[in-house]
């Protein structure tokens, strides 16, 4: 069997088993958040051993050309050595989406979000012309506000880069560019968020609409029906029984159209902190959403309602990175693994066999999944 090697810690992988798999078993700590290759958040780079095509499917051309892959759809046939893409600081292909003069001497550029990782105002990125000059230039703006990248160029004497970015480069040309390169972050401004109420408006109209719950019910039911079918959607809920996301969604509706606080779940910030979800699959569950409303005969002013209620939390949903729940203003771990002894009989997620009272286990910290003192390696 393949052995899968993450900075510095390994683990054998089991016959037809994901890398991924293997080594949430032995407690190596990927981030991950679909399961299923949709979200990306997984993505790793193979320092060594050959990458399953299926492992590479829906990467860009550059990404494959810099031997990433998803672990999440990975059954190594050899050992690997993989490296988390974060770690690796890769040049990558961006649009300028933006140049305008600020002066003679100044030159803006917005350029397409396209790094790995996510970047910060103030941190650095590295921007390559064709004549292979780099230049390094402070992020001027907030991506997590405005998207695009923001980069002051100045102009310079005798240098090529500055030259080249004056007088050639064009608004939806390509180039390449590196990082970021940290500033430590707490010295970088947070986004400034406008405070909001925990919930949008009551709408007692709406909850008239759905006939005090009963469509609401229909509406729900014929809409999980189909998510845990959807390759797009179903990865998300893994682990999650259909009937607990309908009554969890059933309950919050009921709540914020009527106001009684009959919703003891998360909000969505929080029940949706770990997921990486793009604007692509939000659509796409919109859509889905709203063929399910219209076959069970909602208005499509209700419609609306409806969606704007969704709407109310779209940015806490939608983003590029999962974000960490916080307890009492720290941050909690998204991803790791802690140690105990049971006190009640379980399951090992890994292998299946029973753990009895009084064993060691390792969990995952974010998904309470447990795993024997055989499938850690202990």
């Amino acid at each position: 069997m393949p052995t899968i090697s993450y900075q510095g810690q390994s683990v054998v992988a089991r016959e037809d088993e994901k890398v991924l798999d293997a080594c949430l078993r032995a407690g190596i700590a990927i981030p991950f958040s679909c399961r299923d290759g949709v979200c990306h958040n997984c993505l790793c780079v193979a320092v060594s051993g050959e990458i399953p095509e299926a492992a590479q499917r829906g990467l860009s051309e550059v990404q494959i050309a810099q031997s990433m892959f998803l672990p999440c759809r990975c059954v190594a046939t050899q050992d690997m050595e993989i490296l988390p893409a974060q770690a690796v600081k890769l040049f990558t292909e961006t649009i300028v989406q933006g140049k305008a003069l600020l002066s003679q001497e100044m030159c803006k550029l917005l350029l397409e979000p396209t790094l790995i990782s996510a970047c910060v105002q103030g941190e650095f990125i590295n921007l390559r012309a064709p004549d292979q000059s780099v230049q390094s230039l402070r992020i001027m703006n907030q991506p997590a506000e405005d998207y695009f990248l923001e980069v002051h160029v100045q102009h310079s004497a005798h240098d090529s880069f500055s030259d080249w970015v004056f007088d050639v480069l064009q608004v939806d040309q390509s180039l390449f560019m590196q990082g970021p390169f940290l500033l430590q972050q707490s010295v970088v401004a947070a986004p400034s968020i406008t405070p909001r109420a925990k919930y949008p408006p009551t709408d007692l109209l709406l909850w008239a609409a759905l006939q005090g719950g009963k469509l609401l019910a229909v509406i729900l039911q014929d809409f999980y029906s189909r998510v845990y079918q959807d390759p797009l959607l179903s990865p998300y809920f893994h682990g999650t029984t259909m009937q607990r996301s309908i009554e969890k969604v059933y309950s919050f509706m009921q709540r914020v159209c009527t106001g009684e606080d009959t919703f003891f779940g998360e909000q969505p910030k929080n029940s949706h902190h770990w997921m990486v979800i793009s604007d692509d699959i939000y659509r796409h569950r919109s859509a889905l959403m709203l063929s399910c409303q219209q076959r069970a005969g909602l208005s499509p002013e209700m419609s609306k309602r409806w969606f704007a209620i969704e709407d109310y939390y779209k940015h806490d949903i939608v983003k590029s990175v999962a974000i960490p729940r916080q307890l009492d203003g720290v941050d909690l771990p998204l991803e790791g693994y802690g140690d105990m002894v049971l006190d009640a009989g379980s399951i090992c997620d890994g292998c299946g066999r029973v753990i009895e009272v009084g064993e060691h286990v390792r969990y995952h910290v974010r998904l309470g999944t447990l795993y024997c003192t055989a499938c850690k390696g202990d």
